[in-house]
This record gives C-alpha cells, structure tokens and sequence, in this order.
C-alpha cells in the first residue's frame, strides 16, 4: 500500500510539473506567435495570422488568435480589416475575444470593427454590435447604420437562392430578343449613299 501511494503522489507531482510547464511553454508560444505576426509585411500579416492560429491546438486557438491580432494591428494598424476578417475566420469561436481586443486597441475604428466582425461571422453580429455600443457609446448610432448596410447586402445575396425556393427550383431569365435598328433614311437626295 506503501508503494501505491508513493506512486500516486510521484504521478500527482509530475502532472502538476507537466501543467505547469505546457502553461510556460505557451506563454512564450504566444510570444513567439506575436513575433512572428508583427516581423511580417502588413500583407502578410493575415496570412501569417491564420498560420499560426491553424497550427495551434484546439484548446489554444482563442489565445493564440488574439496574440496574433494584438501584435499584428501594433505593427500594421492599417491591416486592421484584412487582418481581423482573417483572424475571425481562423478561430470563429473566439470572435468576442478578438473584438474586444481590435476595440482596445483601435477604439477610433468601431464602425470598421463591427462592419468586419459582422461580415465575418454573422452568427455573431449581435453581440459584436453590443460589445461595441458599449465601447463607444458616442457612435452607436454609425455602428447601427452600418450593422443595418451589412444584413441588407446579406439579404441582397442571398435573395437569388430564395427565389429559386419559391418559383419551385431553378431561376429562369428569358432573353430580351435581338433587335435590328432600322437604317436611317434621309429625305435628302444626295445625303443618303443608298437611295438613287
């Protein structure tokens, strides 16, 4: 019995040491992530991003996607839509995370936020317009107009495959005939080349 427990608590000590150590490698993986996102050309950066978000494990696709976010719009503010639509994509999951860091560090940007976080994950359009209304209260009514410009270019998008629903299948378009102009005529003589 003697043995059993030393096994157990030498096992308990090793997982506490194993945790503990997985927590400090990540902790320099986030480092090294951010690195990695900020040395790359503002182009890349969203590419870079997505890379290293992909290659993180499930468990730590929010933080790394948020590490990659904050060290990309420090290095690159100008990338901010190309870089959070990327992102967003990369971990859709952890889309609250990431609009609240784009908002701390880009507050002057809400509208472009909540346009980008919108058309990235429309499930979660809701909730992006409320975190940010609660960020800057002074410009809900621009984040509302433009919440209302992204649903109407979505229902616009997608009233094709509706209409197909209610016509019974496929949508059809007739052709407009071919219609030939007439030549002009002159009533002048010598002005029209093919009158005698």
């Amino acid at each position: 019995m003697k043995s059993f427990k030393k096994i157990s608590v030498t096992l308990v000590a090793l997982s506490a040491f194993t945790v503990v150590s997985v927590h400090a490698s990540s902790a320099a993986e986030l480092e090294l992530v951010g690195q990695k996102v900020a040395a790359s050309k503002a182009v890349e950066a969203p590419a870079v991003a997505v890379k290293c978000v992909n290659k993180a494990a499930k468990e730590d696709k929010e933080q790394v996607a948020v590490a990659a976010l904050s060290a990309g719009l420090r290095a690159h503010p100008a990338a901010l839509p190309s870089l959070l639509t990327a992102v967003i994509k990369a971990a859709p999951s952890a889309t609250d995370a990431l609009v609240s860091t784009a908002l701390d560090l880009a507050p002057d940007s809400s509208v472009t936020i909540v346009r980008v976080a919108s058309e990235a994950n429309p499930a979660k359009s809701e909730a992006v317009l409320a975190a940010a209304v609660k960020r800057a209260p002074a410009m809900k009514a621009s984040m509302e107009r433009e919440m209302a410009a992204v649903r109407s270019r979505r229902i616009v998008a997608s009233t094709a495959p509706a209409a197909a629903g209610l016509g019974g299948g496929t949508v059809t378009q007739t052709p407009r005939p071919v219609v030939i102009p007439p030549s002009q005529v002159s009533s002048y003589g010598g002005a029209d080349g093919g009158r005698p």
